[in-house]
């Protein structure tokens, strides 16, 4: 007897901002995660899933981490608060993206390797 993939996803969106958003709170929840964040290389906050202003603030500052490492593991502190960051850069159809976990989390190589995955895969639909 043959079985069928069942497709773990719950839920679903052809559009790409609320997909995009639907991947990154997956993550964030099953993670135990404050917030998941992807930001383009202005800054600008393509997909955010957890706190609005944490998410807004730190994905405004991811290039500046980038555009001296790919990945970075730490705080990033700001004039009130500081957030325990991992933050990847990605290249996805010619463009630099930067892929942000917010909070301590002890796997979060895994967390950030089945984002990356999620986001590649929508991104690439959407093309």
């Amino acid at each position: 007897m043959k079985t069928i993939p069942r497709d773990k996803r719950k839920l679903r969106s052809e559009n790409t901002t609320l997909a995009l958003h639907y991947q990154l709170e997956h993550s964030r929840v099953a993670a135990r995660l404050e917030g998941m964040v992807l930001s383009d290389q202005d800054g600008f906050c393509l997909a955010a899933s957890g706190d609005p202003e944490a998410c807004q603030e730190v994905a405004a500052r991811l290039p500046m981490i980038g555009r001296k490492v790919p990945e970075f593991e730490g705080i990033l502190f700001s004039a009130e608060s500081g957030w325990q960051i991992r933050m990847e850069t990605i290249q996805v159809g010619g463009a630099e993206l930067y892929l942000c976990a917010i909070g301590n989390q002890p796997d979060a190589e895994r967390v950030m390797s089945r984002s990356e995955f999620g986001v590649r895969r929508i991104l690439s639909r959407a093309a």
